[in-house]
Protein backbone atom coordinates (compact mmCIF):
# COMPACT_ATOMS: atom_id res chain seq x y z
CA UNK A 1 0.00 0.00 0.00
CA UNK A 2 1.61 3.31 -0.74
CA UNK A 3 -0.28 6.21 0.85
CA UNK A 4 1.77 9.40 -0.42
CA UNK A 5 0.41 12.94 -0.73
CA UNK A 6 0.61 12.64 -4.77
CA UNK A 7 -1.51 9.68 -4.81
CA UNK A 8 -4.03 10.35 -2.11
CA UNK A 9 -4.19 14.17 -3.97
CA UNK A 10 -4.50 12.87 -7.38
CA UNK A 11 -6.24 9.06 -6.82
CA UNK A 12 -8.49 10.16 -3.14
CA UNK A 13 -6.73 6.91 -1.88
CA UNK A 14 -3.56 5.00 -1.75
CA UNK A 15 -2.48 2.60 -4.00
CA UNK A 16 -2.62 -0.86 -3.56
CA UNK A 17 0.00 -3.68 -4.91
CA UNK A 18 -1.09 -7.02 -4.66
CA UNK A 19 0.79 -9.66 -3.38
CA UNK A 20 1.20 -13.67 -4.76
CA UNK A 21 0.01 -15.52 -1.98
CA UNK A 22 2.32 -18.36 -2.18
CA UNK A 23 5.05 -15.92 -1.19
CA UNK A 24 3.68 -16.41 2.22
CA UNK A 25 5.89 -18.76 4.69
CA UNK A 26 3.15 -20.57 7.34
CA UNK A 27 1.32 -17.59 9.42
CA UNK A 28 -0.58 -18.26 12.92
CA UNK A 29 -3.76 -15.98 14.39
CA UNK A 30 -3.04 -15.08 18.38
CA UNK A 31 -5.62 -13.83 19.47
CA UNK A 32 -8.01 -12.96 22.70
CA UNK A 33 -11.66 -13.17 23.47
CA UNK A 34 -11.98 -9.38 24.38
CA UNK A 35 -10.20 -7.63 21.70
CA UNK A 36 -9.33 -3.71 22.24
CA UNK A 37 -10.67 -0.80 21.31
CA UNK A 38 -8.58 1.22 19.02
CA UNK A 39 -10.74 4.34 18.85
CA UNK A 40 -8.28 6.29 21.44
CA UNK A 41 -5.29 4.71 20.51
CA UNK A 42 -5.17 5.91 16.88
CA UNK A 43 -6.55 9.86 18.44
CA UNK A 44 -3.62 10.62 19.70
CA UNK A 45 -0.95 9.70 17.01
CA UNK A 46 -2.65 11.49 14.34
CA UNK A 47 -2.81 14.67 16.41
CA UNK A 48 0.84 14.38 16.92
CA UNK A 49 1.08 13.85 13.25
CA UNK A 50 -0.93 16.62 12.57
CA UNK A 51 0.86 18.46 14.77
CA UNK A 52 4.20 17.94 13.13
CA UNK A 53 5.71 15.55 15.99
CA UNK A 54 9.30 14.55 14.91
CA UNK A 55 9.41 11.05 16.78
CA UNK A 56 5.60 10.30 15.15
CA UNK A 57 6.50 11.25 11.73
CA UNK A 58 9.88 9.38 11.60
CA UNK A 59 8.69 6.48 13.10
CA UNK A 60 5.66 6.31 10.43
CA UNK A 61 8.58 6.63 7.90
CA UNK A 62 10.52 3.81 9.07
CA UNK A 63 6.61 1.67 9.56
CA UNK A 64 6.90 2.67 5.70
CA UNK A 65 10.01 1.74 4.90
CA UNK A 66 9.90 -2.15 6.60
CA UNK A 67 6.48 -2.77 4.39
CA UNK A 68 8.72 -2.03 1.39
CA UNK A 69 11.65 -4.26 2.85
CA UNK A 70 9.11 -6.60 3.71
CA UNK A 71 7.98 -6.96 0.16
CA UNK A 72 10.96 -7.28 -1.05
CA UNK A 73 12.32 -9.80 1.86
CA UNK A 74 8.83 -11.96 0.76
CA UNK A 75 10.31 -11.81 -2.71
CA UNK A 76 13.24 -13.48 -1.31
CA UNK A 77 11.72 -16.09 0.53
CA UNK A 78 13.87 -14.56 3.42
CA UNK A 79 11.38 -15.37 6.25
CA UNK A 80 14.02 -14.95 9.12
CA UNK A 81 14.36 -10.95 7.66
CA UNK A 82 10.88 -10.96 7.48
CA UNK A 83 10.40 -11.98 11.15
CA UNK A 84 12.93 -8.93 12.50
CA UNK A 85 11.05 -6.82 10.24
CA UNK A 86 7.51 -8.25 11.74
CA UNK A 87 9.29 -7.47 15.25
CA UNK A 88 10.29 -4.16 14.39
CA UNK A 89 6.95 -2.92 13.39
CA UNK A 90 5.51 -3.84 16.48
CA UNK A 91 8.36 -2.31 18.48
CA UNK A 92 7.67 0.77 16.81
CA UNK A 93 3.94 0.78 17.15
CA UNK A 94 4.41 -0.10 21.15
CA UNK A 95 6.65 3.29 21.19
CA UNK A 96 4.49 5.83 19.28
CA UNK A 97 1.24 4.58 21.10
CA UNK A 98 2.47 3.41 24.54
CA UNK A 99 1.57 0.50 26.33
CA UNK A 100 -1.46 1.82 27.98
CA UNK A 101 -3.02 2.67 24.85
CA UNK A 102 -2.23 -0.46 22.73
CA UNK A 103 -3.72 -3.01 26.49
CA UNK A 104 -1.80 -5.25 28.38
CA UNK A 105 -3.69 -8.15 26.77
CA UNK A 106 -2.69 -7.23 22.98
CA UNK A 107 1.04 -6.55 24.66
CA UNK A 108 0.57 -10.31 26.12
CA UNK A 109 -0.17 -12.00 23.11
CA UNK A 110 3.13 -10.38 21.37
CA UNK A 111 5.38 -11.56 24.13
CA UNK A 112 3.86 -15.05 24.05
CA UNK A 113 4.56 -15.71 20.52
CA UNK A 114 8.39 -13.67 21.18
CA UNK A 115 9.09 -16.13 24.16
CA UNK A 116 9.29 -19.02 21.48
CA UNK A 117 11.42 -17.11 18.91
CA UNK A 118 8.15 -16.08 16.96
CA UNK A 119 7.67 -12.83 15.35
CA UNK A 120 4.70 -11.27 15.81
CA UNK A 121 2.67 -8.03 15.02
CA UNK A 122 -0.84 -6.73 15.67
CA UNK A 123 -2.48 -7.60 12.60
CA UNK A 124 -4.66 -4.12 12.76
CA UNK A 125 -5.63 -2.45 16.07
CA UNK A 126 -5.42 -4.76 18.30
CA UNK A 127 -7.12 -7.61 19.37
CA UNK A 128 -5.20 -10.19 17.75
CA UNK A 129 -1.75 -10.99 16.61
CA UNK A 130 -0.42 -12.43 13.59
CA UNK A 131 2.97 -14.72 14.17
CA UNK A 132 5.51 -16.20 12.06
CA UNK A 133 8.07 -19.78 12.77
CA UNK A 134 10.80 -18.68 11.00
CA UNK A 135 12.18 -22.14 12.23
CA UNK A 136 9.64 -23.89 11.16
CA UNK A 137 7.02 -26.69 12.58
CA UNK A 138 8.58 -27.33 15.42
CA UNK A 139 8.72 -23.58 16.53
CA UNK A 140 4.86 -23.64 15.98
CA UNK A 141 4.00 -26.38 18.31
CA UNK A 142 5.41 -24.24 20.65
CA UNK A 143 3.81 -21.36 19.89
CA UNK A 144 0.93 -23.40 20.02
CA UNK A 145 1.69 -25.06 23.57
CA UNK A 146 2.48 -21.23 24.90
CA UNK A 147 -0.72 -20.08 23.64
CA UNK A 148 -2.50 -22.47 25.47
CA UNK A 149 -0.72 -21.58 28.54
CA UNK A 150 -1.43 -18.34 28.47
CA UNK A 151 -5.38 -18.36 27.83
CA UNK A 152 -4.82 -17.63 23.98
CA UNK A 153 -6.27 -19.04 20.68
CA UNK A 154 -3.91 -19.64 17.98
CA UNK A 155 -5.02 -20.97 14.49
CA UNK A 156 -3.32 -21.43 11.34
CA UNK A 157 -4.06 -18.65 8.93
CA UNK A 158 -5.22 -19.34 5.44
CA UNK A 159 -4.40 -16.52 2.77
CA UNK A 160 -6.73 -16.32 0.23
CA UNK A 161 -5.40 -14.40 -3.40
CA UNK A 162 -6.97 -10.48 -3.26
CA UNK A 163 -10.30 -9.08 -4.13
CA UNK A 164 -8.04 -6.53 -6.48
CA UNK A 165 -7.32 -8.52 -9.53
CA UNK A 166 -9.13 -11.33 -11.14
CA UNK A 167 -6.24 -13.37 -10.60
CA UNK A 168 -3.17 -13.40 -8.05
CA UNK A 169 -0.05 -11.77 -9.40
CA UNK A 170 2.46 -14.82 -9.71
CA UNK A 171 5.78 -13.61 -9.36
CA UNK A 172 8.99 -15.36 -11.12
CA UNK A 173 12.48 -15.31 -10.19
Amino acid sequence: MDFSQEHMDKLGHGVYTPLDVDLLPPLYLIYAENPSDSGKVHSSVRQRWLDGDEFIISSMKEVAQLAYDGHNVLLQKNYTELARLMNRNFDLRRQMFGDDALGEVNIKMVEVARSVGAASKFTGSGGAVVALCPDGDAQAELLKAACQQAGFAVEPIEVAPSALTEEPIKVTS
